[in-house]
């Protein structure tokens, strides 16, 4: 098989468009694997924060329930959580009963629950409003996202280390958009390979070779070079992924499902010193208009089951203390259920921060329920804040570099 200088640059921007072949990447003359090293010590020994995004629009108010605030029953009457089935927290908000596990872990003091956060004139489009998650910036289109913006201010030190962010699942969102910077979106570590294994070994020399050839941004014109350095970045990172020490031994059973799946990567990669220091990663299916009430019970626990095993796992690999999770949702729902016995597209809802070094407890205070904005609620707590307080205090990063400007910090760490 040959290929031409241009078809290998057509073939390989594919390529890395997908990463999904399987196999390993680069063969030295005798046939052996080539692999770099582990991260540096420093780095593997760094904080690590771990990113969930509840994509939808998680019901905050079924999810940190209100049971003894004024107006939750009378505007819920079917999808109303009773005093009976709720795991309290503080005798008059408590979790959906579908959180146990997460309820256990405020117990211990290791889960802070923050309350009512959103941003001023929330949007209450998936897309515009997720935006601005990502992007951290409410107030005008942005295309820097907010992690993008800490690996640029806070991670210069560790640029060497391809695998220092990683987006877990299918596709890249804006909270890594850069021009300068490349982030490795992951479905599992067989799979985030170039070339095919069935191709033989020799071939894949030759294709790995012509690979640093024809990418290498310094025998290319202006006019690629920025596609020359993303496909360098992607072969480093494909290349780290399969250097990463494999003696990971799962001691936990995590429950069934891709989500589960992504959180026991992290895990592995972690204890395999991959140096990671922010993973992101999504659970969909919140977007409740109908019926809600059951299929919320199931993604909650599905959440739950997860998130408490992973946990654990972290645990057994002695990083529990290294690792602070937080999970968002793009906005919360209405505070009175709809036609459908469900609810739509509202603002505030709660956030959750966990770890092994997260000072657990409440945060914020619960917005009413009856002072409300056209039927939503009023946020309390700005998401920056939440932001701010993990990039300076957990992340160690230069958060207002990151956001702008400074913002009320929360003890969560």
């Amino acid at each position: 098989m040959k290929l031409t200088r241009r078809e290998f640059l057509v073939k390989g921007t594919a390529l890395l468009a997908t990463l999904g072949l399987g196999g390993p990447l680069l063969f030295a003359e005798n046939g052996k694997t080539v692999l770099s090293s582990a991260a540096p010590e420093s780095q593997v020994d760094s904080p690590v924060l771990v990113v969930v995004q509840l994509s939808g629009g998680n019901d905050g108010i079924n999810t940190v329930v209100p049971y003894g605030l004024g107006g939750y029953y009378d505007n819920r009457p079917t999808l109303r959580i009773t005093e009976s089935e709720v795991l309290d927290l503080d005798g008059k908000i408590g979790m959906h009963p579908s959180l146990a596990g997460l309820h256990n872990l405020f117990q211990e003091g290791k889960l802070a629950v923050i309350q009512g956060v959103g941003y001023p004139k929330p949007n209450r489009s998936h897309f515009r409003s997720m935006e601005i998650w990502q992007t951290a910036d409410p107030e005008k289109y942005n295309h820097s996202g907010w992690l993008a913006r800490y690996i640029e201010t806070s991670l210069k030190e560790e640029k060497d280390n391809p695998l220092r962010v990683i987006q877990l699942g299918n596709t890249a969102n804006k909270a890594f958009n850069s021009d300068t910077i490349s982030v490795p979106v992951i479905q599992t570590l067989e799979t985030y390979s170039i070339f095919d294994p069935k191709t033989p070994v020799m071939e894949q020399n030759r294709l790995a070779k012509a690979f640093l050839d024809m990418y290498d941004p310094q025998r290319q014109g202006t006019q690629v070079k920025v596609t020359c350095e993303r496909g360098m970045d992607a072969y480093e990172s494909v290349k780290a992924i399969h250097s990463i020490d494999n003696s990971y031994v799962n001691k936990i059973e995590y429950p069934k499902g891709g989500f589960a799946d992504q959180l026991k990567l992290v895990s592995k990669m972690l204890a395999g010193k991959s140096g990671t220091r922010v993973f992101y990663l999504e659970l969909g299916g919140f977007d409740d208009h109908a019926q809600e009430k059951d299929q919320h019970a199931k993604l909650l626990k599905q959440m739950d089951e997860s998130l408490t095993a992973f946990y654990e796992d972290l645990k057994v690999q002695g990083l529990e203390e290294k690792v602070a999770t937080m999970v968002f949702s793009e906005f919360g729902r209405r505070v009175k259920e709809n036609g459908s016995n469900g609810t739509d597209h509202g603002t505030a809802a709660p956030m959750f921060v966990f770890g092994g070094k997260v000072k657990g407890g409440m945060f914020g205070v619960y917005p009413s329920l009856t002072d409300l904005d056209q039927g939503d609620l009023k946020y309390n707590v700005d998401f920056r804040s939440v932001y701010y307080s993990l990039v300076e205090d957990w992340l160690r990063g230069d958060a207002q570099g990151v956001l702008g400007k400074t913002y009320e910090k929360l003890t969560l760490v």
